[in-house]
């Protein structure tokens, strides 16, 4: 069945533009069948037919946000390589900050250590 999507959408030949756009969109998505890879590079039946459809929208001319949001609407936001909004700052973010005041924290308490006694 997919094999017969691929045929059919591979008889129309995308412009540079959107052959980036298919590339970029693949690689934003998530295949659904493992949750560990993203479309571009998985094999599965599943991949493939996500394949299929983006090259298909894109060339019926829908935006990249009409694009992911349908698959969001599918699949839930786990289909998205990179989180959206705010879980991009938890995911992306937070983790230096917290990192960063961790060895601030680790530095002023190890002078503190290291300081000499007073002598008494």
């Amino acid at each position: 069945m997919v094999a017969c999507f691929a045929l059919a959408a591979a008889a129309v030949e995308p412009t540079p533009e959107q052959a980036r756009r298919i590339e970029k969109l693949e690689r934003s998505l998530v295949a659904p069948c493992c949750w560990s890879e993203p479309v571009s590079t998985h094999r599965s039946e599943a991949a493939l037919q996500m394949k299929v459809e983006i090259r298909r929208m894109v060339l019926e001319g829908k935006r990249d946000e009409e694009i992911l949001g349908f698959y969001k609407q599918r699949y839930g936001m786990r289909v998205l390589l990179e989180p959206e909004g705010s879980r991009w700052w938890w995911l992306q973010v937070i983790p230096w900050v917290m990192l960063a005041l961790g060895a601030v924290v680790a530095a002023l308490v190890l002078r503190r250590w290291l300081r000499p006694l007073p002598s008494s």
